[in-house]
């Protein structure tokens, strides 16, 4: 039945089936070996996908592996210990490996989000950080204290217990940050989610359970097993997976990331933990707060990460809008160039002259435009083709633009048609000016022009037409020659 299933979800599926039955066995060696192979075989699942996905960044992998690795031994111990020793001092043996596998899954973790991210990702590593600043808040309180306050642990049995929910923070930083960061979000990624998820849960459930005083039953404390167990197969599945090479590899360049509404209820949830933390002390104490530095810490170290996650969102509205700004000014050039010549078109043309008159009009300069037309252009095309006119028409652009003084501006009206505005000039001088473009124009072509001299008080379409019409007049006299536009009275 599962032959044509992936390998990934026969193990996930089969898996799953096997920590089943373990609710059910009783306390002994039965249930230990059940569990120890369920856990190994989910280790062993993490070695072979590594080895048959071959990631990029394999030595993040394999932290992990040694990391859940030793926890499985941790647990042998802690069986060997308590079930034939019968000895149950603490701290014991099993806490360096159990510890040190924490260790590595941070690690583990910390380098393939570093790889992942370009170590840039640095809004997801805040927000990461404000999550993990209120449940170590919250870890203080419930956890941590009571710890610090039991002086018959002894100093280092102090320092054991510490450190387990010091850890457990640690792996909750790095699972926010991953769950923050960018990057596909694939089954295999939500295998390793789950992992994480599942030991924290575990971790979470058996020290509240230690710290409260209250011995779970038989059926609770394989209940918060089958927590690890769920985890150990996840991640067995999540590394077999093709898709675990794709945790691990870079996401790309640098992009904004948005302040989705679901990010902002989790990080004002999480700000919001220690108002409430102060109100149930209150509350619960009658006035006394019991842990007032902390939670004044607490408050103080998310207030200080909140206002460096306002100012990562006002740079990176600062830096959206100079992109937009950016690409706005792209925009304008282009609807203002014409794609053939690379010259201002029509619509240039005609957000060009209106402001030329008017700086004429203030200044009192005399102000001449003219219409230029590429003479027996249609004939060129047939001769040569379409391609070789354009090509034309690229080279009669670059040789008329160079060849006018800087404050002139040439533009293509349409077709073969161009205008040149030429301010300061008169008549006499604009027809001088256009002579000079007559040798320069390519292939021995000759052109038509019309020139017209702004009389001060006609419009921008007005003084165009006059200059058309001088246009035609000099290809009606049988054109390659220029003709000036009759004067006309200002009123």
């Amino acid at each position: 039945m599962l032959k044509n299933v992936p390998a990934w979800a026969r193990f996930l599926i089969v898996g799953l089936l096997m920590i089943v039955p373990y609710v059910w066995f009783s306390d002994g060696p039965l249930q230990q070996f059940w569990y120890d192979a369920v856990a190994t075989a989910g280790v062993a699942a993490m070695a072979v996908g590594i080895r048959r996905n071959r990631p990029e960044w394999a030595a993040g992998w394999w932290l992990l592996v040694v990391g859940q690795a030793l926890n499985v031994l941790g647990d042998g111990i802690y069986f060997y210990v308590y079930n034939v020793l019968h000895h149950d001092a603490f701290p014991a043996p099993y806490d360096i490996p159990y510890l040190l596998s924490y260790v590595l899954m941070v690690l583990g973790l910390l380098s393939l989000l570093r790889r992942r991210n370009h170590g840039r990702d640095r809004a997801g590593l805040v927000d990461s950080l404000i999550l993990a600043s209120a449940f170590a808040l919250l870890s203080w309180v419930f956890l941590m204290r009571p710890v610090a306050e039991d002086k018959s642990l002894g100093l280092l049995g102090q320092f054991v217990a510490m450190a387990y929910p010091t850890l457990d923070l640690l792996v909750l930083a790095m699972l926010a940050w991953l769950l923050t960061s960018d990057g596909p979000r694939n089954v295999a990624f939500l295998l390793v989610t789950a992992n994480m998820v599942g030991f924290l849960v575990g971790d979470y459930f058996w020290a509240f359970a230690q710290q409260t005083m209250y011995n779970p039953s038989n059926l609770g404390s394989r209940l918060i097993d089958c927590a690890y167990l769920v985890a150990y197969v996840c991640f067995g599945a999540g590394a077999l997976h093709p898709g675990m090479v794709q945790i691990g590899r870079p996401v790309g360049p640098d992009r904004l990331q948005s302040m989705t509404v679901q990010r902002l209820v989790l990080l004002a949830a999480a700000t919001l933990i220690a108002p409430a933390l102060l109100a149930w002390q209150a509350w619960h104490g009658h006035g006394q707060v019991h842990d007032a530095y902390a939670i004044v810490l607490g408050c103080v170290v998310m207030f200080l990460l909140v206002v460096a996650r306002m100012m990562m969102l006002v740079r990176q509205v600062q830096a959206q809008a100079v992109v937009l700004e950016e690409q706005a000014d792209r925009l304008r050039e282009v609807a203002q160039q014409d794609p053939l010549t690379g010259l201002p078109n029509r619509r240039a043309w005609n957000a060009a002259l209106p402001a030329a008159l008017q700086r004429a009009a203030r200044d009192g300069t005399p102000l001449t435009l003219a219409v230029l037309d590429l003479d027996h252009f249609k004939q060129f095309n047939d001769a040569y083709g379409h391609q070789a006119g354009d090509q034309l028409l690229k080279e009669v652009a670059v040789a008329w633009a160079d060849n006018l003084r800087a404050v002139d501006l040439v533009a293509r009206y349409g077709g073969e048609e161009f205008v040149v505005l030429l301010p300061g000039a008169t008549a006499a001088e604009a027809v001088a000016l256009l002579d000079r473009l007559r040798p320069r124009t390519p292939t021995g072509c000759t052109f038509s022009a019309g020139v017209a001299t702004w009389n001060g008080a006609e419009s921008a379409d007005e003084l165009v037409a006059r200059a058309d019409r001088a246009l035609y007049r000099a290809k009606d006299a049988g054109r390659a020659r220029i003709e000036c536009a009759e004067a006309t009275v200002t009123a």
